[in-house]
Protein backbone atom coordinates (compact mmCIF):
# COMPACT_ATOMS: atom_id res chain seq x y z
CA UNK A 1 0.00 0.00 0.00
CA UNK A 2 2.83 2.39 0.90
CA UNK A 3 4.65 1.58 -2.34
CA UNK A 4 1.50 2.21 -4.37
CA UNK A 5 0.91 5.54 -2.63
CA UNK A 6 4.54 6.53 -3.07
CA UNK A 7 4.47 5.89 -6.82
CA UNK A 8 1.37 8.06 -7.20
CA UNK A 9 2.86 10.88 -5.14
CA UNK A 10 6.01 10.76 -7.24
CA UNK A 11 3.98 10.79 -10.47
CA UNK A 12 2.02 13.80 -9.23
CA UNK A 13 5.26 15.61 -8.34
CA UNK A 14 6.63 14.92 -11.81
CA UNK A 15 3.45 16.32 -13.36
CA UNK A 16 3.75 19.48 -11.24
CA UNK A 17 7.37 19.90 -12.31
CA UNK A 18 6.32 19.66 -15.95
CA UNK A 19 3.69 22.35 -15.40
CA UNK A 20 6.28 24.64 -13.80
CA UNK A 21 8.88 23.85 -16.47
CA UNK A 22 6.64 25.29 -19.21
CA UNK A 23 4.59 27.99 -17.49
CA UNK A 24 3.50 29.82 -20.63
CA UNK A 25 2.49 26.71 -22.56
CA UNK A 26 0.72 25.26 -19.53
CA UNK A 27 -1.09 28.55 -18.93
CA UNK A 28 -2.31 28.73 -22.52
CA UNK A 29 -3.54 25.13 -22.42
CA UNK A 30 -5.37 25.74 -19.14
CA UNK A 31 -6.98 28.92 -20.52
CA UNK A 32 -8.11 27.19 -23.73
CA UNK A 33 -9.67 24.34 -21.77
CA UNK A 34 -11.11 26.80 -19.25
CA UNK A 35 -12.81 28.81 -21.99
CA UNK A 36 -14.30 25.64 -23.45
CA UNK A 37 -15.75 24.80 -20.03
CA UNK A 38 -16.83 28.39 -19.37
CA UNK A 39 -19.21 28.45 -22.35
CA UNK A 40 -21.61 25.68 -21.25
CA UNK A 41 -21.27 26.63 -17.58
CA UNK A 42 -22.07 30.27 -18.36
CA UNK A 43 -25.07 29.32 -20.49
CA UNK A 44 -26.29 26.90 -17.83
CA UNK A 45 -26.04 29.63 -15.19
CA UNK A 46 -27.86 32.09 -17.46
CA UNK A 47 -30.71 29.74 -18.29
CA UNK A 48 -30.94 28.58 -14.66
CA UNK A 49 -31.58 32.21 -13.72
CA UNK A 50 -34.15 32.52 -16.50
CA UNK A 51 -35.88 29.38 -15.25
CA UNK A 52 -35.85 30.78 -11.71
CA UNK A 53 -37.55 33.95 -12.94
CA UNK A 54 -40.09 31.90 -14.90
CA UNK A 55 -40.91 29.82 -11.82
CA UNK A 56 -41.84 32.99 -9.93
CA UNK A 57 -44.30 34.02 -12.61
CA UNK A 58 -47.90 32.92 -12.39
CA UNK A 59 -48.41 30.67 -15.41
CA UNK A 60 -51.87 29.42 -14.48
CA UNK A 61 -54.34 30.07 -17.31
CA UNK A 62 -56.14 33.37 -16.74
CA UNK A 63 -58.34 35.37 -19.07
CA UNK A 64 -58.98 39.06 -18.43
CA UNK A 65 -62.22 40.42 -19.88
CA UNK A 66 -62.48 44.22 -20.08
CA UNK A 67 -65.91 45.76 -20.52
CA UNK A 68 -66.96 48.89 -22.35
CA UNK A 69 -66.88 52.07 -20.24
CA UNK A 70 -70.62 52.61 -20.73
CA UNK A 71 -71.57 49.17 -19.35
CA UNK A 72 -74.31 49.55 -16.73
CA UNK A 73 -74.57 47.55 -13.51
CA UNK A 74 -77.45 45.51 -14.95
CA UNK A 75 -75.41 44.70 -18.06
CA UNK A 76 -72.45 43.70 -15.88
CA UNK A 77 -74.62 41.29 -13.86
CA UNK A 78 -76.10 39.82 -17.04
CA UNK A 79 -72.63 39.37 -18.53
CA UNK A 80 -71.37 37.66 -15.37
CA UNK A 81 -74.29 35.26 -15.55
CA UNK A 82 -73.52 34.37 -19.16
CA UNK A 83 -69.79 33.95 -18.41
CA UNK A 84 -70.55 31.45 -15.66
CA UNK A 85 -72.64 29.44 -18.12
CA UNK A 86 -69.77 29.04 -20.60
CA UNK A 87 -68.03 25.69 -20.93
CA UNK A 88 -64.39 25.41 -19.84
CA UNK A 89 -64.76 28.07 -17.11
CA UNK A 90 -63.96 27.08 -13.53
CA UNK A 91 -63.92 30.49 -11.84
CA UNK A 92 -65.27 33.96 -12.54
CA UNK A 93 -64.07 36.93 -10.51
CA UNK A 94 -65.47 40.44 -10.94
CA UNK A 95 -63.13 43.44 -10.64
CA UNK A 96 -64.95 46.73 -10.39
CA UNK A 97 -63.51 49.87 -11.92
CA UNK A 98 -63.38 51.48 -8.47
CA UNK A 99 -61.27 48.69 -6.93
CA UNK A 100 -58.98 48.66 -9.98
CA UNK A 101 -58.37 52.39 -9.60
CA UNK A 102 -57.70 52.00 -5.89
CA UNK A 103 -55.13 49.27 -6.62
CA UNK A 104 -53.38 51.48 -9.14
CA UNK A 105 -53.24 54.38 -6.70
CA UNK A 106 -51.32 52.18 -4.28
CA UNK A 107 -48.49 52.04 -6.82
CA UNK A 108 -46.13 54.85 -5.86
CA UNK A 109 -45.25 55.84 -9.44
CA UNK A 110 -48.91 56.23 -10.44
CA UNK A 111 -50.49 57.75 -7.35
CA UNK A 112 -49.70 61.38 -8.21
CA UNK A 113 -50.73 60.92 -11.85
CA UNK A 114 -54.11 59.35 -11.00
CA UNK A 115 -54.85 61.90 -8.29
CA UNK A 116 -55.27 64.58 -10.93
CA UNK A 117 -57.90 62.70 -12.96
CA UNK A 118 -61.44 64.06 -12.88
CA UNK A 119 -63.08 60.69 -13.58
CA UNK A 120 -62.22 57.03 -13.44
CA UNK A 121 -60.85 55.95 -16.86
CA UNK A 122 -60.81 52.24 -16.01
CA UNK A 123 -63.55 49.80 -17.10
CA UNK A 124 -65.17 46.98 -15.17
CA UNK A 125 -63.41 43.67 -15.73
CA UNK A 126 -63.67 39.95 -15.11
CA UNK A 127 -60.84 37.51 -14.38
CA UNK A 128 -61.64 34.01 -15.61
CA UNK A 129 -59.92 30.72 -14.83
CA UNK A 130 -60.32 28.16 -17.65
CA UNK A 131 -60.76 24.51 -16.74
CA UNK A 132 -58.44 23.40 -19.54
CA UNK A 133 -55.35 25.02 -21.05
CA UNK A 134 -55.78 23.27 -24.40
CA UNK A 135 -54.95 25.87 -27.11
CA UNK A 136 -57.90 24.90 -29.33
CA UNK A 137 -60.37 25.14 -26.46
CA UNK A 138 -58.92 28.46 -25.35
CA UNK A 139 -59.18 29.89 -28.86
CA UNK A 140 -62.83 28.86 -29.03
CA UNK A 141 -63.48 30.28 -25.57
CA UNK A 142 -61.88 33.58 -26.51
CA UNK A 143 -64.09 33.91 -29.57
CA UNK A 144 -67.22 33.15 -27.51
CA UNK A 145 -66.32 35.74 -24.87
CA UNK A 146 -65.43 38.41 -27.44
CA UNK A 147 -68.87 37.98 -29.04
CA UNK A 148 -70.72 38.77 -25.80
CA UNK A 149 -72.32 42.21 -25.46
CA UNK A 150 -70.35 45.01 -23.75
CA UNK A 151 -67.07 43.06 -24.01
CA UNK A 152 -64.36 45.43 -25.24
CA UNK A 153 -61.14 43.39 -24.94
CA UNK A 154 -60.22 39.78 -24.12
CA UNK A 155 -56.63 39.26 -22.95
CA UNK A 156 -54.97 35.92 -22.26
CA UNK A 157 -51.99 36.95 -20.14
CA UNK A 158 -50.43 33.53 -19.53
CA UNK A 159 -49.27 32.63 -23.03
CA UNK A 160 -45.96 34.50 -22.76
CA UNK A 161 -45.12 32.81 -19.46
CA UNK A 162 -45.76 29.39 -20.98
CA UNK A 163 -43.47 30.30 -23.88
CA UNK A 164 -40.82 31.36 -21.36
CA UNK A 165 -41.00 27.97 -19.65
CA UNK A 166 -40.79 26.14 -22.98
CA UNK A 167 -37.76 28.26 -23.87
CA UNK A 168 -36.12 27.35 -20.55
CA UNK A 169 -36.67 23.63 -21.29
CA UNK A 170 -35.23 24.03 -24.79
CA UNK A 171 -32.27 25.95 -23.35
CA UNK A 172 -31.46 23.10 -20.96
CA UNK A 173 -31.25 20.67 -23.87
CA UNK A 174 -29.17 23.12 -25.86
CA UNK A 175 -26.72 23.54 -22.99
CA UNK A 176 -26.50 19.76 -22.60
CA UNK A 177 -25.69 19.34 -26.31
CA UNK A 178 -23.15 22.17 -26.20
CA UNK A 179 -21.62 20.67 -23.07
CA UNK A 180 -21.15 17.30 -24.77
CA UNK A 181 -19.51 18.91 -27.80
CA UNK A 182 -17.18 21.04 -25.68
CA UNK A 183 -16.38 18.07 -23.44
CA UNK A 184 -15.11 16.29 -26.54
CA UNK A 185 -13.12 19.45 -27.32
CA UNK A 186 -11.55 19.39 -23.86
CA UNK A 187 -10.55 15.75 -24.32
CA UNK A 188 -9.04 16.56 -27.72
CA UNK A 189 -7.11 19.62 -26.49
CA UNK A 190 -5.77 17.76 -23.46
CA UNK A 191 -4.86 14.75 -25.53
CA UNK A 192 -3.02 16.88 -28.06
CA UNK A 193 -1.11 18.64 -25.29
CA UNK A 194 -0.08 15.32 -23.76
CA UNK A 195 0.93 14.02 -27.17
CA UNK A 196 3.27 16.98 -27.63
CA UNK A 197 4.66 16.35 -24.15
CA UNK A 198 5.38 12.74 -25.03
CA UNK A 199 7.06 13.69 -28.30
CA UNK A 200 9.40 16.06 -26.48
CA UNK A 201 10.23 13.29 -23.99
CA UNK A 202 10.44 10.52 -26.57
CA UNK A 203 14.04 9.58 -25.70
CA UNK A 204 13.28 9.48 -21.97
CA UNK A 205 10.28 7.20 -22.55
CA UNK A 206 12.28 4.85 -24.78
CA UNK A 207 15.08 4.58 -22.21
CA UNK A 208 12.51 3.89 -19.48
CA UNK A 209 11.02 1.08 -21.58
CA UNK A 210 14.47 -0.41 -22.20
CA UNK A 211 15.21 -0.64 -18.47
CA UNK A 212 11.89 -2.39 -17.82
CA UNK A 213 9.43 0.41 -17.02
CA UNK A 214 5.83 -0.71 -17.47
CA UNK A 215 3.26 1.17 -19.51
CA UNK A 216 1.41 1.99 -16.30
CA UNK A 217 4.54 3.60 -14.84
CA UNK A 218 5.13 5.66 -17.99
CA UNK A 219 1.48 6.61 -18.32
CA UNK A 220 0.93 7.71 -14.71
CA UNK A 221 2.74 11.13 -14.74
CA UNK A 222 1.01 12.13 -17.97
CA UNK A 223 -2.38 11.20 -16.50
CA UNK A 224 -1.70 13.44 -13.53
CA UNK A 225 -0.52 16.17 -15.87
CA UNK A 226 -3.81 16.05 -17.81
CA UNK A 227 -5.86 15.83 -14.62
CA UNK A 228 -4.07 18.86 -13.17
CA UNK A 229 -4.75 20.82 -16.35
CA UNK A 230 -8.41 19.88 -16.14
CA UNK A 231 -8.54 20.79 -12.45
CA UNK A 232 -7.04 24.23 -13.06
CA UNK A 233 -9.24 24.81 -16.12
CA UNK A 234 -12.35 23.94 -14.12
CA UNK A 235 -11.31 26.43 -11.45
CA UNK A 236 -10.76 29.08 -14.12
CA UNK A 237 -14.23 28.43 -15.61
CA UNK A 238 -15.99 28.63 -12.23
CA UNK A 239 -14.11 31.80 -11.29
CA UNK A 240 -14.87 33.44 -14.65
CA UNK A 241 -18.60 32.67 -14.55
CA UNK A 242 -18.86 33.74 -10.90
CA UNK A 243 -17.08 37.02 -11.66
CA UNK A 244 -19.32 37.79 -14.64
CA UNK A 245 -22.44 36.92 -12.64
CA UNK A 246 -21.33 39.16 -9.78
CA UNK A 247 -20.50 41.99 -12.19
CA UNK A 248 -23.82 41.78 -14.00
CA UNK A 249 -25.81 40.96 -10.86
CA UNK A 250 -25.71 44.49 -9.45
CA UNK A 251 -27.20 45.98 -12.62
CA UNK A 252 -29.83 43.23 -12.92
CA UNK A 253 -30.84 43.65 -9.29
CA UNK A 254 -31.21 47.42 -9.73
CA UNK A 255 -33.37 46.78 -12.81
CA UNK A 256 -35.56 44.24 -11.01
CA UNK A 257 -36.06 46.61 -8.07
CA UNK A 258 -37.43 49.23 -10.46
CA UNK A 259 -40.06 46.64 -11.47
CA UNK A 260 -40.93 45.85 -7.86
CA UNK A 261 -39.02 42.57 -7.63
CA UNK A 262 -36.19 41.56 -5.31
CA UNK A 263 -34.73 38.91 -7.63
CA UNK A 264 -30.94 38.76 -7.93
CA UNK A 265 -28.74 36.68 -10.24
CA UNK A 266 -27.47 33.44 -8.76
CA UNK A 267 -23.83 32.46 -9.23
CA UNK A 268 -22.87 28.79 -9.61
CA UNK A 269 -23.51 27.05 -6.29
CA UNK A 270 -20.62 25.40 -4.40
CA UNK A 271 -22.05 21.99 -5.30
CA UNK A 272 -22.19 22.91 -9.01
CA UNK A 273 -18.67 24.34 -8.84
CA UNK A 274 -17.34 21.10 -7.35
CA UNK A 275 -19.15 19.05 -10.01
CA UNK A 276 -17.70 21.21 -12.82
CA UNK A 277 -14.17 21.00 -11.42
CA UNK A 278 -14.49 17.24 -10.92
CA UNK A 279 -15.82 16.74 -14.45
CA UNK A 280 -13.10 18.92 -15.97
CA UNK A 281 -10.48 16.95 -14.03
CA UNK A 282 -11.98 13.69 -15.32
CA UNK A 283 -12.02 15.03 -18.89
CA UNK A 284 -8.36 16.05 -18.60
CA UNK A 285 -7.50 12.61 -17.28
CA UNK A 286 -9.51 10.93 -20.07
CA UNK A 287 -7.80 12.96 -22.78
CA UNK A 288 -4.41 12.06 -21.35
CA UNK A 289 -5.28 8.38 -21.06
CA UNK A 290 -6.43 8.18 -24.68
CA UNK A 291 -3.39 10.04 -25.98
CA UNK A 292 -0.84 8.08 -23.95
CA UNK A 293 -2.47 4.75 -24.75
CA UNK A 294 -2.41 5.49 -28.48
CA UNK A 295 1.22 6.57 -28.28
CA UNK A 296 2.37 3.49 -26.38
CA UNK A 297 0.52 1.15 -28.74
CA UNK A 298 2.23 2.53 -31.82
CA UNK A 299 4.68 0.12 -33.52
CA UNK A 300 8.30 0.68 -32.52
CA UNK A 301 10.59 2.26 -35.10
Amino acid sequence: MNAWLTTHIQACERALRRLRAQPLGSLLSVLVIGIAITLPLGLYTLFANVAAVASRVNTDPNINVYLALNASDAEVRELEKRLRQLANISRVQFVSRESALADMKRVANLADLLAGLESNPLPHAFTLRPSSADPALLATLRSEIAALPKVEHVVMDFAWAQKLKRFATFAERLVLLLGIILAATVVFVTGNTIRLQMLTQKDEIEVSQLIGATRRFIRRPFLYFGALQGLLAGGVAVAAVSAVTLWAGNEVQALMVSYGSDYALNSPSPALALVVIALSTLLGWSGSFISVSMYLRRPAN
